[in-house]
């Protein structure tokens, strides 16, 4: 693998079918009302994965919409009532999914952490939202938050009632893996919401491109279109060829990308663990601003990100090249 040009992606999955999940501004549609306690959660996995995926989420994001409604409602069965319900609909271009938990409600607090634009991209609420407000949802719920970590935060919960946040679970993966999300606690409950944008035109149909250029002192890879598993597995496979010579020094150029999943971040984290083994460099360029906040979020140490390929570039004291 020697030279500038593009690097084929391997073949689609067989049965992906095109879909579209775009709907008019405002449109408002129940898919899905489900109760759930502790012995329905793998019914509700299917019903969740069959529904999103059939409102044209792409597969990837299906995955992470099960994930995360999943550890919300074992946390309502852990932490609060023991049973809830989920509804599922679509709302201005996005699935929102609310899961309530009926528990004893708090003192009609409503504790936001981001809204559609800005949720999950680490920026943490107020360290005392939600504490004291006596279920699942409130206790303890900004300890830790938004730093990417919070490995240890609110384990542990001393009052058996709080929902405890710790890395990878729960109000982490909602705030760090969804488009949106809210949460309000009142008279009739709690209800934590999380949204996951509908896109305008199939991922899985959109085409990925990695192109290598070698610049001498450093390659470059220029990615293109959807960060989803068949890109994950060029990455890999790309940057493991590259780490094999030794002592990489790599820029993963990211301002083409266009749409990403959990699939797609572990990917890059991936890459940086064989850059690492090998005694090499890897480094991020250019990509959007709630990208690199997710990036920052999901991954278990910071990437070392630059403006562009230009700046990256420097970092090995060069210059970037055509």
């Amino acid at each position: 693998m020697v030279g500038d040009g593009p690097v084929d992606v391997p073949p689609a999955t067989a049965g992906l079918a095109a879909r579209s999940g775009a709907e008019p501004a405002g449109a408002a549609e129940t898919l899905l009302e489900q109760p759930f306690d502790g012995d329905s959660l793998y019914a509700l996995r299917a019903t969740l994965e069959a529904h999103a995926s059939r409102a044209g989420l792409p597969d990837g994001r299906v995955m992470d919409l099960v994930m995360t409604v999943h550890e919300l409602a074992t946390n309502v069965i852990v932490h609060g009532a023991g049973s809830g319900r989920v509804r599922i609909r679509r709302v201005d271009g996005a699935l929102r999914c609310e899961i309530t938990d009926a528990g004893p409600p708090g003192a009609g607090t409503d504790v936001r952490a981001g809204d559609v634009a800005g949720a999950g991209t680490g920026d943490a609420p107020d360290d005392s939202a939600g504490e004291g407000t006596g279920n699942a949802w409130g206790d303890r719920a900004g300890d830790g938050a938004g730093d990417g970590a919070g490995d240890g935060a609110g384990d542990g919960a001393g009052d058996g009632v709080g929902w405890p946040i710790r890395h990878g679970h729960g109000l982490w993966i909602a705030r760090h893996l969804t488009d949106g999300f809210t949460l309000a606690t009142g008279p009739e409950g709690t209800v934590a919401a999380v949204d996951f944008t509908l896109p305008s035109v199939s991922v899985e149909a959109s085409p990925f491109e990695l192109v290598r250029h070698d610049r001498g002192s450093y390659v470059l890879l220029e990615l293109t279109g959807p960060l989803i598993e068949q890109a994950a597995e060029l990455i890999n496979a790309v940057v493991g060829d590259i780490a094999s010579g030794g002592r990489p020094r790599l820029v993963l150029d990211l301002s083409g990308v266009t749409f990403w999943d959990a699939v797609g971040v572990a990917a890059l984290i991936m890459a940086r663990e064989q850059v690492r083994a090998a005694s090499g460099v890897l480094v991020l360029a250019g990509p959007a601003p709630g990208f690199r906040e997710r990036l920052d979020a999901l991954s278990p140490t910071p990437f070392t990100v630059y403006a562009d390929r230009d700046e990256a570039a420097g970092r090995f004291g060069t210059e970037s090249g055509s």
